[in-house]
């Protein structure tokens, strides 16, 4: 069964707290992407800004619009697993991230759903 490590997409924009939060939504924004995540340097997970922190225009820094300690899942996480687990929390994208919290990739639902071989 493939998991959550091997389907993770490793290019979701990554920004760090000193960052501008001006230049990174217009980055994410060009990327495709609704959100960023925060790392630090070794590019361990500090928080997420989310779609409503990218789509607005407040201004502040990346710290104060970021949330904290946003929920991950391990690389040998089971597909079939992460997928019920998103669709009963009700969320559309799992971050992974090893044992020392760095960053993997993102998954998003909608791809999982749409995978051969998952119910």
């Amino acid at each position: 069964m493939p998991t959550a490590g091997a389907a993770a997409d490793p290019t979701v924009p990554t920004c760090a707290l000193h960052d501008d939060l001006t230049d990174v939504r217009a980055r994410v924004r060009a990327s495709g992407w609704d959100q960023c995540i925060v790392v630090n340097d070794e590019r361990v997970i500090l928080g997420r800004l989310g779609r409503r922190a990218i789509a607005s225009d407040d201004s502040g820094s990346v710290e104060d619009a970021m949330s904290e300690g946003p929920r991950t899942f391990r690389p040998n996480v089971r597909l079939d697993e992460l997928l019920e687990r998103l669709e009963q929390a009700g969320y559309q994208t799992a971050l992974v991230a090893n044992s020392d919290g760095r960053l993997v990739g993102v998954i998003r639902r909608e791809s999982l759903a749409q995978s051969p071989g998952l119910p």
